[in-house]
């Protein structure tokens, strides 16, 4: 290879480094941002009616709890509040 190859390998991949290095603060910046958001399991009892509560580790949807009689998770979701 000739000193201008190389030297045009080198200014490439110099500029691959700062593009990934500013997609890379792009990111971070764009964390820190974000709201925290709440995690609700909703509990369905065996009589009908739903109840919500905050989420605890190992639920997923079908599992059976002791919340209620009957009750069964039927659905995990998120709340995140809204800026006034």
């Amino acid at each position: 290879m000739t000193p201008v190859e190389y030297l045009v390998l080198l200014l490439g991949s110099f500029l691959m480094l700062l593009l990934f290095l500013y997609m890379f603060w792009r990111e971070t910046a764009a964390r820190g941002r974000e709201k925290p958001a709440e995690t609700y399991t909703v509990v369905k009892c065996g009589d009908g009616t739903e109840r919500r509560r905050k989420y605890q580790e190992g639920d997923f949807v079908g599992k059976p709890v002791e919340d209620c009689p009957g009750g069964v998770v039927v659905g995990i979701y998120k709340e995140v509040q809204q800026e006034r």
